[in-house]
């Protein structure tokens, strides 16, 4: 009972899929079960056309359910039913006459074409079926009512009065319940693939914003937020630094080890240094082996944050996949928000702090 409560708030929440095997199933199964009251009923009325009619379709919808539907033949279900369930309500309503509300199926069978039409991979290109579907229920309808005020029904007075109103009443609230049914379906659908619309938007903003080996920022979105905190700054006067960092002798790392093991470098020095950030600080690959971090505070902080990632990973060495000790170092150059100079120009002078290291002995912090 559990897994079924479970399957259905998955169903309901967007997170499970209705999968077209237990879709088809289940409406074969209901279907089969519908046909199969019907035939009870009208035995006992001893009218054999209609009995004998429907445990035929009785039969036909349990087929469909144990052959068709493993075999994944659900645009054969798909025609089989809507025929079947045209056939019957003109059948009956000739038989029985207008009053026993057979004729309300089709009405229900309109929305419920163009739903399962649509839900089918082969048929979404296909628009033109349901709506032939529609148009033939709509003639046949039409056509049945202007019958059944002309000729009389060949089965008349076989039930009281009351029978047949209770009849119309349950075959009308079949029809809403069917309805209602594939309403939620379709409810259920759009939100399953409203999440899904989310997840890949998501997924596709993560590959345009992110570097595919590092999973840092790229340059790009980089470049967004800098824009954005340049704008902040030049209105309140918000601190920010900017820190350059970039991989000691990385060129060594590939031409020893490989590349396997540069990636590995990279992601390493990568992780590191997200770890040692705060959730208003950026970080991004911003080229090669250049990180450049965004840090919401001033340059004094700044240095403080570059000096402790150093460390970091002065003191973590990497194991490579052979199983060799590889210790990495990393120069840093810092500059602090200052007034009157662009983004570009503070870029610069990180630059130029970060090279001044590289000169002086490398794996140090200059601001």
């Amino acid at each position: 009972m559990k897994h079924w409560i479970h399957r259905l708030k998955g169903y309901l929440n967007g997170t499970l899929t209705i999968d077209n095997s237990f879709k088809y199933s289940f409406i074969c199964y209901v279907a089969a079960c519908i046909h199969l009251i019907i035939t009870v009923t009208f035995f006992f009325l001893d009218i054999a056309p209609v009995y004998y009619y429907n445990f035929l379709s009785t039969v036909l919808y349990m087929y469909m359910a144990i052959v068709l539907v493993p075999q994944e033949k659900y645009i054969h279900i798909f025609r089989i039913s809507v025929t079947e369930i045209i056939l019957h309500s003109v059948i009956f309503t000739l038989l029985l006459g207008w009053q026993w509300g057979y004729m309300n199926y089709m009405i229900a069978l309109v929305p419920i074409s163009f739903y399962l039409s649509l839900t089918l991979p082969q048929m979404r290109r296909h628009l033109l079926s349901p709506i032939v579907s529609g148009i033939l229920i709509c003639i046949c309808f039409v056509a049945t009512r202007a019958i059944c005020m002309h000729i009389a029904p060949m089965y008349q007075n076989v039930a009281s009065e009351g029978f047949m109103v209770a009849g119309y009443c349950l075959n009308s609230a079949t029809c809403f319940a069917i309805i209602l049914f594939f309403s939620s379906l379709f409810s259920i659908e759009i939100r399953q693939m409203q999440r899904s619309l989310m997840h890949e938007n998501e997924t596709l903003d993560e590959i345009a914003s992110h570097d595919p080996l590092t999973k840092l920022l790229n340059r790009r979105s980089m470049e967004f937020h800098l824009a954005q905190v340049m704008d902040v700054a030049k209105k309140t006067g918000a601190q920010f630094s900017l820190i350059m960092a970039d991989i000691d002798d990385f060129k060594k790392v590939n031409d020893n080890y490989g590349h396997d093991v540069g990636d590995q470098v990279l992601v390493h020095v990568a992780n590191l240094l997200k770890s040692q950030l705060r959730g208003n600080d950026y970080v991004c690959r911003w080229g090669g082996e250049e990180m450049l971090l965004l840090i919401s505070n001033n340059g004094k902080v700044a240095a403080q944050v570059a000096e402790r990632c150093r460390q970091t990973l002065e003191t973590s060495p990497i194991t490579t996949k052979d199983g060799d000790k590889l210790t990495v170092t990393m120069t840093f150059g810092v500059t602090g928000y200052i007034p009157g100079f662009n983004i570009n120009k503070l870029i610069k002078i990180t630059d130029e702090n970060l090279y001044r290291g590289k000169r002086n002995g490398k794996n140090q912090v200059v601001s």
